[in-house]
């Protein structure tokens, strides 16, 4: 135990533990706000080196103890205690009496957390500041018992204070801006965020201000609409505004606005809104327990603030429906990540949920009748297709070759085509009893002839009809995955001529009301013009098929857990390894040692694609994400395949700075990744294939950033990856 905790203490694990104990109190893990908070707590030495020891002393126990590691590392126990070490700083004065009590008070703290952290996980709740509060309850009405505990005086008696420190440089340093002529508004704001941490310096509060602003736009922003809201509510109240700058009263309105703005919530218009809502909500609370208090002889501090967001957040995990406020699941430590992410993944992948259902078919075949169709796809029946084939003459039969030879069902073009299984799933009924219709009779009795019906489970069936008698490949009860045969293609049942008729619906019954459900992968051809799409409903009278994979792009960009990827720049000769992982959620991912950089990806045997990327910007992983960051595994040439990335990992840093502030509620500039085939030595057998793709930053028409790539296959693996920007050329060859 100790021997690991002295191989940690050489590491920067523990420095990482007090950077995020401080930063957390913001909703932050970034590094350099952290640092401008620890200035700011040692203005007054004495209180920022009991906010320092504070945090050192609970980390060091609960790791000691064996409490989580990662918890530890985030600040999950430190930042109670900086405010706990902090608070007892700015109160008491120091001597020996006083150092028991604050181990003590540190240790009490640990208790606490521990409990609260276990009672409201059960509730899915944070804890925030209430066992700060609950310690600080303790310790202030226990020590009033002892006579060698005394209250520090110094920001009792100010005037004193003031002359006996004129002469000291540092005093005069860190109060040089207390009488800046500014607005009243922005004066009491600076003086709120540095009182945040026991100060009253007017620069230390422009320090927390400008570290604020730094590691987040979005929470600057709420911080200072927060403010503001109470601010004003404050004077249309007739309470006194200069009760924000003490004892963290302005600070709870800070803390809701950046807690509920876009930490806890998905930050947009509505939970804007909701801020708006409950500042006055969180004025009355503060007030009503500052009076309550007031009788113990105690102070509420953040209390108003723990109790209102806490009692938001409990009402929102009742709720039925999800519309307009939307609860943050992956937890980034930052605003601007949490939106632009969100967004990006909204746009990507809103139907990934969904099975990815392939069409029934082989070859391109033509939609006949489409959703909600004028013949017979009406009312209940309204979300079906219908599919043919179709020759350049528009036709879905051969012509006769002589007079003799006559016009049968077997005219048609897609007459005993191959039916395929969508997707996975169990035979759940087979209907095998109807006769073809000759053509121009209908079968008006059995209106969908023989049918399948798949179960493909979790309530999702899918019907398959007017199926030729006697062809089923498959029986009643039987697994199947996609692209099993089924069946052929008939006229069976209510039929004019043949076709396959299909729908998916939540009823294992043929003919039950049909479901809209889009097709994962299709690509629709208009003249000599083909395009990808991705989990769109195919359109009446389009020309379709599914992807078909090319087995170099297949096993070239086939990455297994386990598998290690080499390599070398051609021009340094530098060595770049990787490794591919599956992490606990079940999610793959390629990590770079070296840069400490995550590439997470999904490859569903259609398509690879990237669907997050943590670490390093400069690093060659990070290149290969953007370079392939939506890779078709079909050989299809011309046809260009877009995607969008998310704006915090590609975008030019002074207009990312201005998207911030508006990214809750309208995204001016987007970034783009579009990929094509540029070469293939042997279309139906390639043995080497090149992809061109590029990402680019755009405003309107604009071109803002720009990066080339190019990803050559040979022999079954990506052999060279090359980086064009700005007018330089890096390539990467892979080696075993």
């Amino acid at each position: 135990m100790f021997k690991s905790l002295t191989d940690n203490l050489k590491s920067n694990y523990w420095l990482q533990c007090i950077l995020n104990s401080y930063s957390l109190m913001f909703f932050s893990l970034n590094n350099v706000f952290a640092a401008m908070i620890i200035l700011v707590t040692f203005f007054v030495p004495t209180i920022g080196i009991c906010g320092f020891l504070a945090v050192i002393l609970i980390n060091l126990s609960a790791y000691i103890i064996g409490f989580n590691r990662d918890e530890i590392k985030n600040g999950l126990f430190g930042f109670n205690a900086l405010f706990l070490g902090l608070s007892l700083g700015y109160e008491y004065a120091f001597n020996n009496t006083f150092i028991v009590l604050f181990v003590t008070s540190i240790l009490i703290l640990l208790l606490i957390t521990v409990w609260l952290k276990g009672l409201f996980a059960i509730h899915n709740l944070p804890f925030l500041s209430f066992p700060f509060i609950l310690t600080y309850w303790i310790i202030s009405l226990s020590s009033s018992n002892f006579t060698h505990i005394h209250l520090d005086e110094s920001h009792i008696y100010t005037i004193n204070e003031i002359a006996k420190n004129q002469s000291s440089l540092w005093y005069q340093v860190i109060h040089s801006l207390d009488d800046i002529s500014i607005s009243p508004f922005a004066l009491s704001f600076f003086k709120t965020l540095a009182g945040t941490f026991f100060q009253t310096s007017v620069l230390g509060g422009i320090l927390i201000a400008l570290g604020l602003l730094y590691f987040s736009r979005i929470a600057f922003s709420l911080s200072v609409i927060g403010f503001y809201l109470a601010y004003v509510f404050y004077t249309i109240f007739g309470a006194d505004v200069n009760d924000l700058n003490y004892n963290l009263s302005g600070s709870n309105f800070i803390f809701i606005a950046i807690a509920i703005g876009c930490f806890f919530l998905i930050p947009n218009a509505y939970s804007y809104i909701t801020v708006i809502i409950l500042v006055p909500i969180l004025l009355l609370v503060l007030l009503a327990l500052g009076k309550l208090l007031t009788i113990f002889q105690l102070k509420a501090y953040s209390l108003s603030f723990s109790v209102v967001c806490t009692a938001f957040l409990f009402s929102l995990n009742q709720r039925w429906l999800h519309k307009y406020l939307h609860l943050t699941t992956i937890q980034y430590f930052s605003a601007e990540k949490t939106i632009y992410k969100y967004l990006n993944s909204m746009q990507r992948f809103k139907y990934d949920h969904l099975y990815k259902l392939a069409l029934p078919f082989s070859g391109e075949w033509n939609v006949s009748q489409g959703y909600n169709g004028k013949i017979t796809h009406l009312g209940d029946w309204s979300k079906a297709l219908d599919f043919v084939i179709i020759d350049s003459k528009s036709n879905s039969y051969k012509e006769p070759s002589t007079n003799r030879e006559g016009f049968s069902k077997e005219n048609f073009y897609c007459y005993n085509k191959e039916i395929l299984a969508p997707y996975d799933g169990y035979v759940y009924d087979i209907i095998n009893t109807v006769e073809d219709n000759d053509v121009g009779d209908v079968d008006t009795e059995h209106n969908w002839g023989n049918t399948i019906i798949i179960n493909h489970l979790n309530g999702l069936f899918s019907q398959i009809s007017h199926i030729k008698k006697d062809s089923f490949g498959v029986f009643i009860g039987q697994y199947i995955t996609k692209g099993t045969y089924l069946a052929a293609c008939g006229n069976s049942g209510r039929s004019p001529e043949p076709h396959i008729h299909f729908q998916l619906q939540t009823q294992p019954t043929a003919g039950t009301t049909t479901l809209e459900y889009p097709i994962s992968y299709f690509i629709e051809r208009k003249g000599v013009s083909k395009t990808l799409k991705i989990s769109e409903i195919p359109t009446e009278g389009s020309f379709i098929s599914n992807v078909q994979v090319n087995e170099l792009l297949v096993v070239g960009f086939s990455f297994l857990p386990g598998q290690k990827i080499n390599f070398k720049n051609e021009r340094t000769g530098e060595l770049i390894a990787w490794e591919v992982f599956t992490d606990a959620y079940n999610r793959s991912y390629i990590y770079c040692k070296e840069s400490k950089s995550y590439a997470y990806y999904v490859n569903d045997g259609v398509m690879l694609y990237f669907t997050d990327f943590e670490g390093d910007k400069s690093s060659v992983l990070f290149n290969f994400y953007l370079a392939t960051y939506r890779q078709l595994l079909g050989y299809y040439e011309n046809m260009p395949i877009q995607d969008n990335i998310p704006l915090i990992h590609f975008n030019q840093k002074w207009i990312q700075f201005f998207q911030d502030f508006v990214a809750p509620f309208y995204l001016f500039t987007k970034a783009i990744h579009t990929s094509s085939f540029s070469f293939v030595d042997n279309i139906y057998a390639p043995q080497k294939i090149i992809i061109n793709s590029e990402v680019e930053t755009k405003f309107i028409n604009y071109s803002f950033k720009k990066i080339n790539f190019e990803i050559e296959l040979k022999d079954h693996k990506i052999q060279r990856f090359t980086v064009h920007h700005k007018n330089k050329s890096e390539s990467f060859i892979q080696v075993v």
